[in-house]
């Protein structure tokens, strides 16, 4: 099987079985004894075809027809993403494939008026609007849509504009183990960030290769979520409970700040985190990190003693994924929205049940929607009047932060009682 081949058939795994573009990548590479270089063809024409995938949607829509089978199309998407960006292959290898499976005709059309214009987008669609939008930023133009309608058009094309681009890669650094300026020096593809404590790379390697990140003297962490933590005041008086069912490493920052002996509730409902967490405690030495595996309808199992500061984060949207995660456009659809809104207060209530008075919730969510931000808070107040709000901020990825990570810190009010 040539990278051809094997690039359709892990397009069509994505696309039709639904599979992560990295996971896919992983299983089939795994599988198969590929040459390094033949890896590096495959998956830089599949994360081509994946940034311009609406676009081409959009062409052979036009030139072929809509009914046309997505397998049948698949190496026509190759052969543009390669002549028109990639540059890597023979285009005439790619341009055979494609007219084996398509009318040959219609192909030609195509592609001569792709070579004969530079505005490949419909010209009679406004540039302003969510079509558009959606081909040249290759973003469903329902997101689009909800997001305009949320935060104006002005806001929604600078996020798209960043979209994009490839995100920020910023790096926790434990102040305690390792000094940030020496840590720069040493390396010079690694800059200081506006956070304290944080840098951002921009080298081409992988900063998961270096010492000091197998020594855990640094971590990956999101610059707005340091901000966050370092607002929430983080005491070693005052107790910690974490619910997640997304990737992260708070616990890490945690640590960092309060030290490997500090007690922390860890409550995880995803697997992978779950697998790292209980690696880097062991690696790391916590044991005074206690990692139940749990979803929120079984904290109840898990949470002995009301934390001073219960920090829920929730499966949500994600929207966040839309920058770095090519494939994620696919998966993500406009029905799941509702149910995710009501798995997302759902989970905020049950988290709401074992915060001390005078304690602090802390709801965050790597996403884009107010919905699942500032209503959801706001309908969770109005069923809770015992809780207040401290303070909520949306960032946006166009902003110095580099995210679109929404938070809510809310108090319990009330009279002292004992648990």
């Amino acid at each position: 099987m040539n990278e051809f081949e094997l690039g359709k058939q892990i397009l069509t795994k994505m696309v039709f079985d639904e599979v992560p573009f990295a996971l896919v990548l992983r299983q089939t590479f795994k599988k198969s004894d590929i040459d390094p270089a033949v890896k590096s063809n495959i998956t830089a024409l599949l994360g081509c075809e994946l940034r311009h995938h609406l676009i081409f949607d959009n062409l052979i829509n036009r030139f072929i027809g809509e009914k046309v089978e997505f397998e049948k199309t698949i190496y026509l998407r190759f052969y543009l993403s390669n002549h028109l960006f990639l540059r890597r292959f023979k285009d005439s290898e790619l341009l055979a494939l494609a007219k084996a499976d398509l009318p040959i005709k219609e192909v030609d059309d195509l592609l001569t008026f792709v070579d004969s214009t530079n505005e490949i987008i419909p010209e009679e669609l406004d540039k302003s609007s969510p079509e558009f939008l959606s081909l040249r930023f290759n973003t469903p133009a329902w997101i689009i849509r909800m997001w305009q309608k949320q935060f104006g058009k002005g806001v929604v094309f600078k996020v798209l504009k960043v979209n994009y681009r490839p995100s920020v890669s910023s790096i926790r650094v434990n102040e305690k183990l390792l000094d940030i300026n020496e840590f720069v020096s040493k390396h010079p593809d690694f800059s200081l960030s506006p956070i304290e404590n944080m840098v951002v790379y921009q080298g081409r390697g992988n900063a998961k290769n270096l010492d000091e990140y197998k020594e855990y003297k640094i971590f990956f962490m999101k610059m707005a979520t340091k901000y966050v933590l370092d607002r929430l005041g983080l005491d070693p008086i005052k107790r910690v409970a974490i619910y997640t069912e997304a990737p992260n490493n708070i616990y890490m920052e945690i640590a960092a700040q309060l030290g490997k002996d500090y007690p922390l509730d860890l409550v995880i409902n995803h697997a992978p985190t779950l697998f790292e967490a209980r690696k880097v405690a062991k690696e790391m030495g916590l044991s005074h990190t206690y990692i139940y595996d749990a979803n929120y309808q079984n904290l109840v199992t898990c949470i002995s003693k009301k934390a001073n500061i219960f920090i829920c984060l929730p499966k949500s949207s994600i929207l966040d994924l839309l920058r770095s995660t090519p494939d994620y456009f696919l998966r993500i659809k406009q029905d799941q929205l509702d149910q995710i809104i009501i798995e997302e207060l759902n989970c905020l209530e049950e988290c709401s049940k074992y915060v001390e008075v005078d304690g602090e919730l802390v709801y965050m969510i790597p996403t884009l929607s107010r919905k699942e931000s500032n209503s959801l808070i706001a309908n969770f107040l109005v069923k809770h009047p015992e809780y207040s709000l401290i303070e909520e901020h949306q960032f946006f990825p166009f902003e110095s932060y580099d995210s679109c990570m929404y938070y809510a810190r809310l108090k319990k009010n009330g009279e002292k009682q004992d648990d």
